[in-house]
């Protein structure tokens, strides 16, 4: 369950996020970020292919607004109201910032050749001028990272955190993301459900 040990957190976190991204705009992890690209694809196969496209299923806009719509009714009529509104805001108020970041932090593209192909179109799918950081992985963390802190069964929680590293491997291996913007998404979800779960006095 949540406590009020996550106040500070949240803007540890964040101010953890503004320097990654501001260490991203510079390039100065173009090196890395090659080589994780060119390790995760080294391994290449089909049932990798269809593990990632599956894990990536989860991270969809389509997918996560649908699964987050349940949970916060859920805990509106479970009367944690309160938390219900400040999931909201972060959804929405991280969505903004990954929209205006994938507009103006000028991140390195990833390679043309580097994305492996699709066997679906998702519902939303829109080209920005940068790839950071990672929807997905943002609202991956937001969404599974508040269903983990609401949770106190540990294989329900096991089974959200390797969810959460196959979608961070998947963005990486599909050749969508480069790790730093997969690293940066996970950040800021982090930063606003700490946030989203502080106790209001």
């Amino acid at each position: 369950m949540y406590k009020n040990e996550y106040n500070w957190g949240a803007w540890v976190v964040f101010a953890l996020f503004a320097t990654f991204s501001a260490t991203v705009g510079m390039g100065w992890l173009y090196g890395a970020d090659l080589w994780a690209l060119r390790t995760s694809q080294s391994a290449a196969s089909v049932a990798l292919d269809r593990v990632s496209r599956a894990s990536s299923l989860f991270g969809g806009l389509e997918v996560t607004a649908l699964l987050l719509a349940a949970l916060l009714a859920w805990l509106f009529f479970t009367r944690r109201r309160g938390l219900a509104v400040r999931l909201l805001l972060v959804f929405v108020g991280t969505g903004i910032l990954e929209l205006l970041m994938k507009l103006y932090l000028p991140q390195v593209p990833l390679p043309e050749d580097s994305g492996r192909s699709l066997d679906y179109a998702p519902v939303v799918a829109v080209d920005f001028a940068y790839p950071y950081p990672s929807g997905h992985m943002l609202r991956g963390v937001v969404l599974f990272g508040a269903l983990y802190l609401l949770s106190a069964n540990r294989l329900l929680r096991a089974g959200i955190l390797v969810a959460l590293a196959a979608l961070a491997a998947s963005r990486v291996y599909l050749g969508v993301h480069w790790a730093s913007d997969v690293v940066g998404g996970a950040l800021l979800g982090v930063a606003g459900l700490l946030w989203a779960f502080e106790k209001k006095g």
